[in-house]
């Protein structure tokens, strides 16, 4: 299904999408018929509105999946989702409906979400995205995705990403789905790897998304969708049951359209683990957020903050540069301190001396280590990924040479880049292990003593230098990027295993949002989302982009 899907896709011209966008809009039904509009409403609205009566989890559930049908099976084709099994959330919801009222629920009962297709769902393929693993079923859901269910969770089904995470030039694209659209404006990327997931809470697909991130894989999709992503302390969340990239740095994250959402879904996440080691920090550093801790973040904390500057870092355009000295005067009104701060030059070179040499090392036999979990018909080394992956656009260009292809092509240029991966790995290596031994514990103790030191609560900075691009192939008339490291600041959280927040401080011109990051200290996400809180209650409010305008192509 998804490959005629695809195909079709792939050949729409965009007069022809721009047509059935405005007849998709026009007929389809998204009022719920209660008196309650779940269109603009946050985690924490959808709660009480939920708890008071004033909607069901089941037409929550159809209003959700007629805006799927609307807006990414047709209409504007943001391309979001990948594998849905409607009749099971419908019934997943009927029952948390029947026993709402035996018991004290928590704060996603009965809410709907996604999961981007790299995390492990009993019941739906794990695909990375590609067609290379389009039937690969897993032996079980991972562990966040059990203890969301066990919330109350209610999942949708899985997102679009960045095929395997990795982009080599091509943010959002996946030979099982085609390339993400960003929903604010469908001539723009929304960036990668956790494109799907972003693109499904801008576009108002669920309540909430969970994606992942490595080198900045749900924070470069939160900027470039406008919406809210945090990026926790390295070992909050279990990264069981999840295509690995590179487990010193990657950890799963969730994206909502509140900051108090955020909150509420990481601290079901959140926990011990015996599958994955690293959670082991959370029983010596529990987390003092908690599922009812929307009243604490409601709370104006702004006045007591101490907030340091990034100021030595790269300008790519001026118009976020303004969007940034317009929020750093928000916060200064509200009485918040802010002190230009500067980070030794180890800070600003992260890509070259740390991820590079780590990425490199681990990917190749983390990955192996998760393919064992398939039958014997899938790929269980990388090696053997990469010849099917092969031998999938073989097949293609053998059909499209008939002209009875429906399938699109697994990027060459990431064959390519995977490939030179084996010809270079690093596992083992003096450089690897200095990193991971030296290095990076160096920095972690440098950056918390230097916080700690001058008495700074977060460090604040534009979650990226330059807005998201056009999509590859579309032109438009004015875009600004100038530098070749947008991302630069946002390495400093991989490499340390910091927690930083994203959230939208607005739009450009051409309705692309752009986002400010706030960097904890390890293990102090209930800071950052005070400050968050309180931040966002201050900034432009974005809508979702679900009115006519907002998802169709710019004029």
């Amino acid at each position: 299904m998804r490959l005629a899907q695809a195909f079709r896709r792939a050949l729409l011209a965009s007069v022809l999408v721009m047509l059935v966008a405005a007849r998709a809009v026009s007929n389809e039904p998204v009022s719920v018929g209660t008196g309650f509009d779940p269109l603009d409403a946050t985690l924490p609205e959808l709660k009480a509105a939920l708890d008071r009566g004033a909607i069901t989890s089941v037409e929550l559930v159809r209003f959700y999946q007629r805006r799927i049908h609307a807006y990414d099976d047709r209409g504007p084709l943001i391309n979001a989702m990948l594998h849905q099994h409607e009749q099971q959330a419908l019934e997943r919801a009927r029952r948390l409906d029947a026993h709402r009222q035996t018991g004290d629920h928590g704060p996603l009962y009965g809410i709907p979400f996604v999961v981007k297709d790299n995390i492990d769902v009993s019941g739906y393929p794990t695909t990375g995205g590609s067609m290379a693993l389009d039937s690969a079923m897993p032996q079980d859901s991972a562990s966040l995705v059990r203890r969301l269910r066990r919330a109350g969770g209610i999942l949708l089904g899985k997102a679009n990403m960045t095929e395997f995470a990795t982009s080599y030039g091509q943010p959002g694209y996946s030979s099982l789905g085609g390339v993400t659209r960003n929903p604010r404006n469908t001539d723009f990327s929304v960036l990668g790897s956790s494109s799907g997931p972003a693109a499904a809470v801008a576009a108002n697909f669920a309540a909430f998304a969970i994606g992942t991130d490595t080198e900045g894989s749900i924070r470069g999709p939160a900027h470039a969708a406008g919406v809210v992503a945090i990026r926790p302390t390295l070992g909050r969340v279990s990264r069981d049951g999840i295509i690995p990239l590179a487990l010193s740095f990657d950890t799963p994250a969730p994206l909502t359209r509140s900051v108090t959402g955020a909150a509420w879904v990481l601290a079901v996440m959140s926990g011990v683990d015996r599958k994955d080691d690293a959670t082991a920090i959370n029983g010596r550093h529990p987390p003092r957020f908690s599922q009812h801790y929307g009243s604490a973040i409601s709370e104006d904390r702004l006045a007591e903050a101490r907030i340091g500057v990034i100021r030595q870092r790269e300008s790519g355009d001026p118009a976020i540069e303004a969007r940034f000295d317009q929020t750093l005067k928000t916060l200064k009104a509200a009485g918040a301190q802010l002190v230009d701060v500067r980070l030794s030059q180890s800070y600003y070179d992260l890509w070259p001396g740390v991820i590079a040499p780590v990425h490199e090392a681990e990917f190749e036999p983390q990955l192996e280590r998760y393919l064992r979990q398939f039958d014997s018909d899938q790929p269980h080394s990388l090696r053997q990924l990469l010849a099917r992956c092969e031998q999938i656009n073989r097949r293609r260009n053998d059909h499209s040479a008939l002209g009875s292809s429906d399938e699109l092509p697994i990027s060459v240029k990431r064959i390519r880049g995977m490939k030179e991966r084996l010809k270079e790995s690093m596992a083992g290596s003096p450089r690897y292990l200095d990193v991971l031994t030296h290095h990076m514990p160096t920095l972690r103790r440098k950056l918390r003593d230097f916080m700690q030191h001058q008495s700074l609560d977060a460090l604040i900075f534009p979650t990226e230098a330059c807005s998201a691009p056009p999509r590859e192939g579309v032109s438009v008339s004015a875009y600004t990027c100038d530098t070749d490291h947008p991302f630069a600041l946002g390495y400093i959280a991989t490499a340390t295993g910091f927690p930083e927040i994203t959230l939208p401080m607005g739009a450009l011109d051409q309705r692309i949002p752009v986002g400010v990051s706030l960097l904890g200290r390890d293990f102090d996400e209930d800071t950052l989302f005070r400050l968050a809180g309180a931040l966002q209650q201050r900034l432009p409010t974005l809508p979702v982009a679900a009115a006519t305008p907002a998802l169709m192509k710019s004029p």
